[in-house]
């Protein structure tokens, strides 16, 4: 999908070049046979055959620049050279150009074929899994994705999928929705790393187009709660596809993974009020600890909430959600600092109880160096260790040293799917 350029013309176009290259060669190893030299370096008829071409290669990049100006020889044998120097950077000029504007036709070749597709905006961690449950879901669908950097792995990616074309764009502008042929569109995911992107683009596009359906992602809960507030004062239309966007947040499914996987089937074994501890409390845990107050309240007695700003974070996070159901304990301190855990200890003085860890740092090593730790000073305690992937090594690390690992990109995998089945049916 080259746009119009025929396969002749570019053969055409490569032969020209290719001539072209091959000539610069040959004007600038004639020069420098014929005894010129340059300002910059005045041995040049002295060296080797493989520095002429060294220096002849560098033509392309440099013009001639780092050597200066040809000098000595013949007259002919100069002009050979202030030849090579012009036309080097002109083959490497043009070649640039031809590449931008077949990426051009390209992208306009892809916009103008649209229909019945899905755009999915952003081609970060969340964006490939999304197209991968879209894919699990509808294997022959076409698929946009929509990105603000092109990325050889991610057009790998997609490549893989199947029908999913890839177009650069600046979605902070909003003449790029024109190019996105929406009103062809099946529906749309926003899901950017940028919240405030994902959010602007989804309020754009339903303005544009009320009854295509869209999904947006909002990754910070502080954001995500007033959203959802925002949500619920609007009206919900009759029409199909209507009404405001659908938000969803992968740290919640995470976490209600995690709650329903491991967590309450231990809390229903155990036969005790039980303790958690939390270790890192960035979004995902924030998120853990939302859900369990909210789904645990009669199943927890203490969470103590670890990081090196436990008690400030802490404060910001019980701003928007009540903490009544249990008591939240924060200690301050590294994850990975003996004294942290010590303190940790202090705070479960007096609870006969064995306490359940959730390693939840967004530093995966943190995590682990965490968790042998950890074993190293409770051989009974369950232990989660949070991570991405789920890798041969931290297979073999987590049985050798008996804990768990929460993989999100497997609670991911599964639970997308079940999201893009929702979606399919608004």
């Amino acid at each position: 999908m080259e746009g119009s350029q025929s396969p002749a013309g570019l053969a055409r176009g490569t032969v020209v070049r290719v001539a072209g290259v091959a000539l610069v060669f040959v004007l600038a190893i004639a020069a420098f046979t014929a005894g010129v030299h340059t300002t910059g370096v005045e041995d040049l008829g002295g060296q080797s055959v493989l520095a002429w071409l060294y220096y002849a290669g560098g033509l392309f990049v440099f013009g001639g620049l780092d050597l200066g100006a040809p000098a000595g020889g013949p007259a002919l044998g100069r002009a050979a050279l202030w030849t090579a120097y012009f036309l080097a950077p002109a083959i490497t000029t043009t070649a640039l150009i031809d590449a931008a504007l077949r990426l051009i036709k390209r992208d306009e070749a892809v916009r103008q074929n649209l229909e019945g597709h899905i755009v999915v905006a952003g081609g970060g961690q969340v964006g490939l899994a999304y197209l991968s449950a879209i894919r699990a879901v509808n294997p022959d669908q076409p698929i946009l994705l929509v990105e603000e950097e092109r990325s050889a792995t991610r057009a790998a990616e997609a490549a893989r999928l199947g029908s999913v074309s890839v177009m650069q764009a600046d979605l902070h502008r909003p003449a790029t929705l024109d190019l996105l042929r929406l009103e062809r569109a099946d529906r749309m995911i926003s899901v950017t790393d940028d919240d405030l992107v994902n959010l602007e683009v989804a309020w754009a596009v339903k303005s544009l187009h009320p009854e295509l359906p869209v999904a947006v992602h909002v990754a910070d809960l502080s954001l995500l709660r007033p959203v959802n507030r925002l949500l619920r004062d609007q009206p919900r239309e009759a029409a199909p596809g209507a009404g405001p966007p659908l938000v969803f947040n992968t740290h919640r499914i995470g976490a209600l993974h995690l709650y329903e996987r491991f967590l309450h089937p231990h809390f229903q074994d155990t036969g005790y009020l039980d303790v958690v501890v939390i270790g890192g409390f960035g979004r995902f845990a924030q998120t853990i600890l939302e859900l369990l107050r909210v789904t645990a309240a009669e199943e927890v007695e203490r969470v103590v909430v670890v990081d090196a700003d436990a008690s400030v974070r802490l404060r910001q996070f019980a701003t928007d959600v009540k903490l009544e159901s249990f008591a939240v304990v924060p200690v301050d301190g590294a994850l990975e600092d003996p004294g942290t855990w010590d303190r940790v200890e202090q705070a479960l003085e007096g609870l006969d109880v064995t306490p359940v860890y959730l390693l939840a740092s967004h530093q995966e090593v943190v995590n682990f160096r965490t968790a042998l730790m950890l074993r190293e000073r409770d051989a009974l305690a369950r232990i989660f260790a949070r991570c991405f992937h789920r890798g041969r090594f931290s297979e073999s690390l987590a049985e050798q040293r008996a804990f768990e690992l929460l993989a999100f990109e497997e609670v991911l995998r599964d639970a997308l799917v079940d999201h893009y089945e929702g979606f399919r049916t608004v």
